[in-house]
């Protein structure tokens, strides 16, 4: 049987993307979060204009530190 970890992530208000298109403070917390091991499996918006994301990963996958 797979044992699975969850987290669950709060991303800033929705700005729309910079110069570089698909860049913003959500997408780069995403893109940290994944390169930890965790998948993005769902979604809500929040009252306040934040999304919470719910992630999950192997509750065996390597351990690495978080920042943020």
């Amino acid at each position: 049987m797979t044992l699975w970890e969850y987290l669950i992530v709060a991303l800033p208000k929705f700005e729309a993307a910079s110069v570089t298109q698909g860049q913003s403070e959500s997408v780069t917390v995403l893109n940290r979060e994944g390169g930890n091991g965790w998948e993005a499996v769902g979604m809500t918006s929040l009252d306040d204009g934040q999304v919470a994301v719910l992630m999950k990963r192997r509750a065996d996958a390597p351990a690495t530190p978080r920042r943020g």
